[in-house]
């Protein structure tokens, strides 16, 4: 239940990001253009847009499965290194969202304390570098419910090969 509400607040966020970024570029686009006026904030408020939307949907691609990994030596070995070895490559990838996320909540707590505002929009600045811990902090879970499922002998790396995903693209209609 809980997995299915984190799924669904990550697509939505990914999901209307993209398309307010991309209706803020289009009459931005429209206004310079054809009425030979523009919107001033629109970079900003696109920039950060993509930030919430590059961070939460890179821990959505943990979720699904979607980053690419090399496995040309891993495939060698026998299932139980295999299942070692992805181990390992998930606590690697532990090994830098953990102190990236720690280090980005004390740079957003300080940012939060400054009371600085965005240049554009006028917003208080710690809003968009909040992308920074939440996206990281999802990426933490995510990978933390990936590791279960190595342990559990469910799968066996963190991402899929290329190979993988060709063959996942030709099954799907």
């Amino acid at each position: 239940m809980f997995e299915r509400i984190i799924t669904r607040i990550e697509q939505l966020i990914i999901t209307v990001g993209f398309a307010v970024a991309t209706l803020l570029l289009f009459a931005n686009v429209v206004a310079r253009y054809v009425f030979d006026a523009g919107f001033p904030w629109v970079l900003e408020a696109v920039q950060y847009l993509f930030a919430w939307v590059v961070l939460i949907g890179a821990a959505h691609g943990v979720k699904e499965g979607v980053h690419l990994g090399i496995d040309i030596l891993t495939t060698k070995f026998s299932v139980p290194i295999q299942r070692w070895l992805g181990l390992l490559s998930l606590l690697i990838c532990l090994g830098f969202s953990v102190p990236v996320l720690i280090l980005s909540i004390e740079y957003t707590y300080r940012i939060w304390e400054w009371g600085d505002l965005s240049l554009d929009l006028q917003i208080p600045q710690w809003i968009p570098y909040l992308a920074i811990p939440v996206g990281l902090t999802l990426m933490t879970l995510r990978l933390l419910q990936v590791g279960i499922k190595i342990w559990r002998g469910e799968i066996l790396t963190v991402g899929r090969s290329e190979h993988q995903s060709v063959l996942m693209d030709e099954v799907q209609p």
